[in-house]
């Protein structure tokens, strides 16, 4: 047994071990260490930009203007005071709730599809997700000229199928330009959702199923009454990353309608845009968008606080 401090017959000379909190700190520095470049990278894309925010929020910021100065909460009584703001506040949460409802309601279809056992359903799962490989600008920019009523290939094969007389102007009308922004959305995100919703469904146990076939259940009773509480917690996944998504869809209908005809489909997105880069007031831009970012996190609080009650998924 060697001594502490004594020299061993190879020369070499023992110490007593390292203090344990030693060990610790060292370890732990490690940790702090390989953490340190994802920290530098969130700090500054996510905090730095979020504390210029908050103080140009306080500030008439004029691009175009004098300088800088302090007005303290003009500008929140400014976009809070505005009844354009409250309708494109409406509009904006109609929106998400017509886009995400279609999408959960043909991702489910498209995920009980896919969950067939069949040889090609690896194939049609690659083709469904190819939307998901587009970016929100070349989507938009492929349905307006596929909508254009002059040489598109909507009006062209509805009306090759007899289902429409003369051409429509889809993005000319406040009703046809809706349907053609919620369409695009629903195009490009409902194979996220059917993905999401397709891991749930190969997860669901087979035992509660069988039992359910052996009481004589039919496939509505067995898809109502068994798989879709199994499938709740995946439905709140899907719910929730998709509506915090359509709060912040810009580029899709920024090309499509650019918030038109008139101000029918202006989204608040949209209306940040433009009172900083078209108005040039960088306070007022800034102080919409934390009562964006407050508004934003209260319904994602209050609809977590309701899935909660009927899935267990967020439970300790």
């Amino acid at each position: 047994m060697a001594i502490p401090g004594a020299a061993t017959a190879g020369g070499a000379i023992t110490g007593p071990p390292p203090p344990r909190y030693w060990v610790r700190h060292r370890v732990a520095l490690t940790g702090w260490g390989l953490l340190a470049p994802a920290l530098i990278v969130l700090l500054i894309m996510s905090v730095v930009p979020t504390i210029y925010l908050v103080m140009f929020a306080f500030q008439h910021v004029d691009l175009l203007g004098p300088g800088t100065k302090f007005v303290g909460i003009q500008n929140f009584e400014r976009v809070l005071g505005d009844p354009e703001m409250w309708s494109d506040a409406g509009a904006t949460a109609l929106y998400v709730a017509l886009a995400v409802s279609i999408q959960l309601v043909f991702g489910m279809a498209l995920a009980l599809m896919l969950n067939r056992k069949m040889r090609e359903t690896n194939l049609l799962t690659a083709l469904f997700i190819l939307p998901l490989g587009v970016a929100p600008v070349v989507s938009a920019l492929i349905f307006r000229e596929l909508l254009n009523p002059v040489y598109g290939w909507v009006d062209f094969y509805l009306q090759s199928w007899g289902l429409m007389g003369d051409p429509v102007d889809w993005l000319a009308n406040p009703l046809t330009a809706w349907i053609s922004i919620i369409t695009l959305d629903v195009w490009q995100w409902t194979p996220f959702v059917a993905l999401i919703l397709l891991a749930g469904l190969q997860g669901v146990p087979q035992e509660p199923r069988e039992a359910a076939v052996v009481d004589g259940a039919g496939p509505l009773s067995l898809f109502w009454h068994v798989t879709l509480p199994l499938m709740r917690p995946f439905i709140a996944i899907a719910l929730v990353l998709r509506a915090i998504e359509a709060f912040k869809t810009f580029a899709g209908v920024y090309v499509l309608t650019g918030g038109g005809p008139g101000t029918s489909t202006t989204l608040l997105t949209l209306d940040m845009y433009r009172i900083a880069l078209q108005d040039f007031d960088v306070g007022a831009a800034s102080a919409l968008g934390i009562c964006f970012l407050f508004a934003l996190s209260f319904v994602m609080s209050r609809l977590l606080a309701v899935l909660a009650k009927s899935t267990d998924i967020l439970e300790d």
